[in-house]
């Protein structure tokens, strides 16, 4: 190989790289703005503890048309931070996103005494109280 090809190659692969590296961080960047929203954080918070206060508790459903519309308005603020249909879909439905919300929805159910995900006794308690409180969550449920 020639020189300036060996260079060439050489330049290539440096370029190659640093775009993957660029690529790799707008990508850990990309919903930076979408986590960091206060409206959308509690939200999807309240979803998450509010779907499992409904997927554990028998006696406790989801206020279906509340839920819908809860999430529509979600989805129409994260649209009006300028992010698209699919950019908003992808951040939810995001595997690093959804166990982040697990993790906090087992740290704001464990402060509450419940400390495990089988707790049915304890997810009852837990969603009686939002209910009667008339929390976000509490809306979400009945």
């Amino acid at each position: 190989m020639k020189p300036y090809a060996k260079v060439m190659a050489l330049s290539i692969l440096v370029i190659a790289t640093g775009l993957l590296t660029a690529a790799g961080s707008a990508r850990a960047d990309r919903f930076d703005a979408l986590r960091n929203d206060e409206r959308l954080h509690n939200g999807l918070l309240a979803i998450t503890i509010g779907r499992h206060i409904e997927r554990t508790c028998p006696s406790i459903e989801r206020r279906s048309l509340a839920a819908n519309a809860f999430l529509l308005g979600l989805a129409s603020h994260a649209m009006g931070l300028g992010y698209s249909r699919a950019d908003v879909t992808a951040y939810v439905e995001d595997d690093a996103e959804q166990e982040r919300y697990i993790a906090l929805a087992r740290s704001y159910f464990a402060e509450r005494g419940v400390a495990d995900d089988a707790d049915t006794d304890g997810a009852c308690r837990v969603g009686r109280d939002e209910i009667a409180a008339g929390s976000p969550i509490g809306r979400l449920l009945r």
